[in-house]
């Protein structure tokens, strides 16, 4: 007999979901076609002169490194300390080392005094 039971309790279980599922959704319509929805404005034009894409702005020159990056090589160089400055620098650039010896070589020609003692 308890089997029974269950058996109906569960059938009345998705009945009264069911309907309450078909009157939602009927409110649901109803409710939208009475609200008149505005028309999405289109996004902006992407201008193709100087447009950087991407939610995270690029490097414009493959050797271009932050001021502070640049600042701490270009005292270590004006230190006599090359060696490291091209390891920092080597490091930002992803581990291309020519490319960081040819910024620092760069930075030395500057000929900028050193900043720190």
């Amino acid at each position: 007999m308890s089997l029974l039971f269950m058996l109906f309790a569960l059938m009345g279980a998705v009945i009264v979901l069911g309907g309450g599922s078909y009157a939602l959704r009927r409110v649901l319509a109803h409710m939208e076609a009475r609200v008149a929805v505005a028309e999405p404005e289109p996004p902006p034009r992407a201008e193709h002169g100087n447009h950087v894409g991407g939610y995270v702005p690029i490097q414009r020159d493959a050797d271009e490194l932050p001021a502070e990056v640049l600042s701490r090589a270009r005292n270590l160089v004006a230190l006599g300390r090359a060696d490291e400055a091209v390891r920092l620098v080597r490091t930002r650039l992803g581990g291309d080392e020519s490319r960081a010896r040819r910024v620092v070589r760069r930075l030395g020609e500057e000929g900028r005094p050193a900043l720190e003692p």
